[in-house]
Protein backbone atom coordinates (compact mmCIF):
# COMPACT_ATOMS: atom_id res chain seq x y z
CA UNK A 1 0.00 0.00 0.00
CA UNK A 2 1.02 3.02 -0.92
CA UNK A 3 2.38 6.23 1.71
CA UNK A 4 2.47 9.69 1.18
CA UNK A 5 6.07 10.91 1.10
CA UNK A 6 5.77 14.58 -0.16
CA UNK A 7 3.06 16.97 1.74
CA UNK A 8 3.61 20.71 0.47
CA UNK A 9 0.85 22.94 2.50
CA UNK A 10 0.12 26.51 1.32
CA UNK A 11 3.65 27.18 0.18
CA UNK A 12 4.39 30.54 -1.18
CA UNK A 13 8.11 31.12 -2.75
CA UNK A 14 8.96 35.34 -3.34
CA UNK A 15 11.49 36.19 -5.93
CA UNK A 16 10.94 39.63 -4.50
CA UNK A 17 8.49 41.91 -1.47
CA UNK A 18 6.38 42.52 -4.78
CA UNK A 19 5.65 39.28 -6.80
CA UNK A 20 5.09 35.73 -5.82
CA UNK A 21 6.34 33.27 -8.31
CA UNK A 22 4.70 30.23 -6.56
CA UNK A 23 1.03 31.42 -4.20
CA UNK A 24 -0.45 28.85 -1.87
CA UNK A 25 0.28 25.88 -3.77
CA UNK A 26 -1.01 22.44 -2.14
CA UNK A 27 0.40 19.32 -3.38
CA UNK A 28 0.60 15.43 -2.13
CA UNK A 29 2.89 12.23 -3.68
CA UNK A 30 3.27 9.00 -2.58
CA UNK A 31 5.59 6.15 -2.77
CA UNK A 32 5.92 4.47 -5.95
CA UNK A 33 4.31 7.48 -7.93
CA UNK A 34 5.23 9.07 -10.73
CA UNK A 35 3.91 12.55 -11.08
CA UNK A 36 4.64 14.51 -14.51
CA UNK A 37 4.94 18.53 -13.56
CA UNK A 38 4.11 20.65 -16.74
CA UNK A 39 3.62 24.28 -17.69
CA UNK A 40 5.02 27.26 -19.56
CA UNK A 41 8.66 28.64 -19.84
CA UNK A 42 8.91 30.79 -16.66
CA UNK A 43 5.55 29.17 -14.88
CA UNK A 44 7.95 28.27 -11.87
CA UNK A 45 8.56 24.54 -12.49
CA UNK A 46 12.17 24.97 -12.05
CA UNK A 47 11.48 26.77 -8.80
CA UNK A 48 8.68 24.44 -7.05
CA UNK A 49 11.90 21.41 -7.81
CA UNK A 50 14.48 23.36 -6.17
CA UNK A 51 11.95 24.20 -3.18
CA UNK A 52 11.16 20.69 -2.64
CA UNK A 53 14.86 19.96 -3.23
CA UNK A 54 15.56 21.81 -0.44
CA UNK A 55 17.62 24.64 -2.75
CA UNK A 56 15.46 27.38 -2.65
CA UNK A 57 13.43 29.43 0.49
CA UNK A 58 9.50 29.36 0.82
CA UNK A 59 8.17 32.42 2.35
CA UNK A 60 5.22 31.02 4.09
CA UNK A 61 3.76 27.36 4.14
CA UNK A 62 4.93 23.52 5.18
CA UNK A 63 6.85 21.13 3.00
CA UNK A 64 7.27 17.30 4.88
CA UNK A 65 9.21 14.73 3.45
CA UNK A 66 8.96 11.50 4.45
CA UNK A 67 7.25 12.75 7.16
CA UNK A 68 9.42 15.20 8.65
CA UNK A 69 9.62 19.22 8.02
CA UNK A 70 11.78 20.27 5.17
CA UNK A 71 13.90 22.55 7.20
CA UNK A 72 14.58 19.32 9.99
CA UNK A 73 17.03 17.68 7.16
CA UNK A 74 20.60 17.68 7.42
CA UNK A 75 22.02 17.53 3.53
CA UNK A 76 23.68 14.09 4.39
CA UNK A 77 19.89 12.27 5.90
CA UNK A 78 18.33 13.92 2.98
CA UNK A 79 20.49 13.12 0.01
CA UNK A 80 19.74 9.33 1.35
CA UNK A 81 16.01 9.75 0.67
CA UNK A 82 15.62 12.29 -2.31
CA UNK A 83 18.12 12.21 -5.51
CA UNK A 84 17.94 15.61 -7.46
CA UNK A 85 18.94 16.21 -11.05
CA UNK A 86 19.05 19.04 -12.57
CA UNK A 87 18.28 20.67 -16.15
CA UNK A 88 21.27 22.88 -16.08
CA UNK A 89 24.14 20.12 -14.63
CA UNK A 90 26.52 19.82 -17.58
CA UNK A 91 29.57 17.76 -16.57
CA UNK A 92 32.46 17.48 -18.91
CA UNK A 93 35.33 16.43 -16.85
CA UNK A 94 37.85 13.91 -17.41
CA UNK A 95 36.14 12.10 -14.39
CA UNK A 96 35.14 8.40 -15.45
CA UNK A 97 31.45 7.28 -15.89
CA UNK A 98 31.64 4.99 -13.07
CA UNK A 99 33.29 6.99 -10.56
CA UNK A 100 30.89 9.96 -11.36
CA UNK A 101 27.77 7.94 -10.66
CA UNK A 102 29.45 6.61 -7.58
CA UNK A 103 28.92 10.05 -6.13
CA UNK A 104 25.48 8.96 -5.25
CA UNK A 105 26.96 6.71 -2.82
CA UNK A 106 29.11 9.93 -0.43
CA UNK A 107 26.07 10.82 1.55
CA UNK A 108 26.14 7.40 3.09
CA UNK A 109 30.36 6.82 3.34
CA UNK A 110 31.60 10.27 2.77
CA UNK A 111 33.78 11.90 0.02
CA UNK A 112 37.08 10.24 1.61
CA UNK A 113 35.87 6.62 2.11
CA UNK A 114 36.87 4.10 -0.47
CA UNK A 115 33.55 2.48 -2.05
CA UNK A 116 32.25 -0.12 -0.70
CA UNK A 117 31.19 -3.71 -1.68
CA UNK A 118 27.18 -2.36 -1.36
CA UNK A 119 28.52 0.60 -2.76
CA UNK A 120 30.21 -0.95 -5.99
CA UNK A 121 26.96 -3.40 -6.35
CA UNK A 122 24.83 -0.74 -6.55
CA UNK A 123 27.21 1.56 -8.90
CA UNK A 124 27.11 -1.76 -11.09
CA UNK A 125 23.11 -2.08 -11.08
CA UNK A 126 22.84 1.61 -11.96
CA UNK A 127 25.29 1.15 -14.59
CA UNK A 128 23.05 -2.34 -16.13
CA UNK A 129 19.52 -0.44 -15.31
CA UNK A 130 20.43 2.26 -17.05
CA UNK A 131 22.25 -0.22 -19.70
CA UNK A 132 25.39 1.75 -19.90
CA UNK A 133 27.70 -0.65 -18.75
CA UNK A 134 29.96 0.00 -22.03
CA UNK A 135 30.25 3.79 -20.77
CA UNK A 136 31.74 2.70 -17.67
CA UNK A 137 35.34 3.93 -18.62
CA UNK A 138 34.93 6.55 -20.80
CA UNK A 139 35.16 10.08 -19.53
CA UNK A 140 32.31 12.88 -18.76
CA UNK A 141 34.15 14.83 -21.73
CA UNK A 142 33.43 11.98 -24.07
CA UNK A 143 29.92 11.49 -23.90
CA UNK A 144 26.91 12.77 -26.25
CA UNK A 145 23.98 14.79 -24.53
CA UNK A 146 21.78 11.93 -24.26
CA UNK A 147 24.39 9.39 -22.57
CA UNK A 148 25.43 12.16 -20.19
CA UNK A 149 21.57 12.58 -19.35
CA UNK A 150 21.14 8.61 -18.91
CA UNK A 151 24.43 8.76 -16.66
CA UNK A 152 22.89 11.97 -14.65
CA UNK A 153 20.23 9.31 -13.89
CA UNK A 154 22.28 6.46 -13.15
CA UNK A 155 24.06 8.29 -10.36
CA UNK A 156 20.28 9.10 -8.97
CA UNK A 157 19.73 5.57 -9.03
CA UNK A 158 22.93 4.94 -7.52
CA UNK A 159 21.94 7.00 -4.90
CA UNK A 160 19.00 4.40 -3.70
CA UNK A 161 16.62 7.03 -2.67
CA UNK A 162 12.63 6.93 -2.96
CA UNK A 163 12.35 10.03 -4.27
CA UNK A 164 13.57 11.26 -7.70
CA UNK A 165 13.40 14.74 -9.14
CA UNK A 166 14.30 15.40 -12.04
CA UNK A 167 14.23 19.02 -14.28
CA UNK A 168 13.66 18.76 -17.96
CA UNK A 169 15.61 15.28 -18.14
CA UNK A 170 15.09 15.09 -21.92
CA UNK A 171 16.29 18.84 -22.86
CA UNK A 172 18.52 18.51 -26.21
CA UNK A 173 17.73 14.82 -26.84
CA UNK A 174 16.50 13.41 -29.85
CA UNK A 175 13.80 11.48 -30.29
CA UNK A 176 15.43 8.15 -29.39
CA UNK A 177 17.18 9.10 -26.49
CA UNK A 178 14.05 11.02 -25.64
CA UNK A 179 11.96 7.50 -25.89
CA UNK A 180 14.32 5.98 -23.53
CA UNK A 181 14.59 8.49 -20.87
CA UNK A 182 11.09 8.15 -20.68
CA UNK A 183 11.16 4.36 -20.50
CA UNK A 184 14.22 4.50 -17.75
CA UNK A 185 11.99 6.72 -15.58
CA UNK A 186 8.81 4.11 -16.27
CA UNK A 187 11.14 1.62 -14.83
CA UNK A 188 12.08 3.62 -11.47
CA UNK A 189 7.84 2.92 -10.15
CA UNK A 190 9.00 -1.09 -10.93
CA UNK A 191 11.99 -0.40 -8.32
CA UNK A 192 9.90 0.89 -5.92
CA UNK A 193 10.91 4.75 -6.42
CA UNK A 194 8.39 7.66 -6.87
CA UNK A 195 9.44 9.84 -9.26
CA UNK A 196 8.57 13.54 -9.93
CA UNK A 197 10.21 15.57 -13.49
CA UNK A 198 9.27 18.13 -15.67
CA UNK A 199 9.02 17.91 -19.71
CA UNK A 200 7.92 19.53 -22.31
CA UNK A 201 7.00 16.83 -24.24
CA UNK A 202 3.46 16.74 -22.73
CA UNK A 203 2.46 13.04 -24.59
CA UNK A 204 5.41 11.07 -23.55
CA UNK A 205 5.48 12.68 -20.22
CA UNK A 206 1.63 11.63 -19.52
CA UNK A 207 1.91 8.06 -21.01
CA UNK A 208 4.29 7.12 -18.08
CA UNK A 209 2.90 9.53 -15.47
CA UNK A 210 0.22 8.50 -12.60
CA UNK A 211 -0.50 12.23 -11.80
CA UNK A 212 0.36 15.43 -13.63
CA UNK A 213 0.59 18.97 -12.06
CA UNK A 214 -0.27 21.98 -13.85
CA UNK A 215 1.43 24.79 -12.86
CA UNK A 216 -0.26 28.11 -14.27
CA UNK A 217 0.49 31.83 -12.95
CA UNK A 218 1.48 30.82 -9.52
CA UNK A 219 -0.98 27.96 -8.78
CA UNK A 220 -0.35 24.57 -9.54
CA UNK A 221 -3.28 22.15 -10.05
CA UNK A 222 -3.27 18.43 -9.52
CA UNK A 223 -5.14 15.76 -12.19
CA UNK A 224 -4.80 12.98 -13.63
CA UNK A 225 -3.57 12.09 -17.49
CA UNK A 226 -6.85 10.96 -18.20
CA UNK A 227 -8.82 14.45 -16.47
CA UNK A 228 -6.50 16.73 -18.22
CA UNK A 229 -7.31 15.53 -21.47
CA UNK A 230 -10.51 16.10 -20.59
CA UNK A 231 -9.98 19.55 -19.17
CA UNK A 232 -10.25 22.13 -22.40
CA UNK A 233 -9.09 24.47 -20.07
CA UNK A 234 -5.82 22.91 -19.06
CA UNK A 235 -5.07 21.76 -23.11
CA UNK A 236 -5.11 25.56 -23.79
CA UNK A 237 -3.23 26.37 -21.04
CA UNK A 238 -0.50 24.29 -22.42
CA UNK A 239 -1.21 23.42 -25.98
CA UNK A 240 -2.53 27.04 -27.15
CA UNK A 241 -5.37 27.64 -29.52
Amino acid sequence: MSSEILHIENISVAYSKRFDILNGVNLEMASGEIIALIGENGAGKSTLLKTICGLLDFSKGSIQLFGKELNDWNKSSLAQKLAYVSSSENVRSIITVERFIGFGRYPYAGWMVKPSEEDTKLIQNALERCKIEYLANKTMAQLSDGERQKVYLARAIAQNAELIVLDEPTTHLDVKSSNTMFQLIKAQKEEGRAVLFSSHQIEKALAIADKVWVVDCGSVIETTPNKFYEDERLQQLIFGE
